[in-house]
């Protein structure tokens, strides 16, 4: 499968989860409203089948992949309670160092790539993400924040090497909505999980009082 294949396949996939309202209990935790987040999933999808990208010779930033992840991950952030976001922050940052990590030694030791690393590395980055915070938006911008900075981190790192300096490649987008999209589903399992749970908790108290 071609490099960005997968990022417009997820896009267009959350595009239509979210217009059915799948996400709907996932957008009210974050304060959210429904309309924006389509039109910001219509923006991402736009730009990456355009694949538009602006340049700063020698540097080529692409929007979808570099800029509008950055602009979403400061308007996550404004919803992150003020007390914590310094530390959701630094959570952030410390993804991000950890998929740079990830990459340079998948890249230097294949061997240890038992499986697609567009799997493994949003798989990696998801499981941080739950382990630094209970609320999505936190999740969220810890995604949205790494994963560009982490490939900023790669290019920049191998620019000699591969003489060439593009942010936010069809790669690279591929490893973020793998980890965007990974993060929806757990999510949305774990929404299920907790109701389930929670009727099955009152459903003995009903037929207590019905004694």
């Amino acid at each position: 499968m071609n490099e960005g294949t997968i990022a417009l396949l997820i896009q267009w996939s959350l595009l239509c989860l979210v217009w059915m309202g799948s996400f709907d209990a996932q957008l009210r935790e974050m304060n959210m409203e429904r309309r924006r987040v389509l039109a910001v999933l219509c923006a991402f999808l736009i730009c990456s089948f355009v694949s538009w990208k602006l340049f700063f010779a020698p540097i080529q930033v692409s929007l979808s992949g570099t800029l509008l992840p950055l602009f979403a991950s400061v308007v996550l952030y404004t919803r992150l309670p003020k007390a914590t976001r310094r530390l959701y922050v630094v959570g952030a940052l410390g993804i991000s160092v950890m998929v740079f990590w990830l990459r340079w030694l998948f890249f230097t030791d294949p061997i240890l790539l038992f499986w697609d690393e567009r799997v493994i590395v949003p798989g990696i980055s998801v499981a941080v993400a739950f382990s630094i915070s209970k609320l999505n938006a936190a999740r969220l911008f810890a995604l949205m924040l790494a994963l560009p900075m982490a490939d900023a981190l790669h290019t920049l790192y191998f620019w000699q090497a591969s003489g060439t300096c593009s942010l936010g490649t069809d790669y690279a987008q591929d490893l973020l909505w793998s980890g965007i999209s990974l993060l929806g589903l757990v999510s949305l399992l774990w929404s299920a999980i907790r109701r389930l749970f929670g009727r099955r908790e009152t459903e003995p108290s009903h037929s207590d009082t019905g004694r």
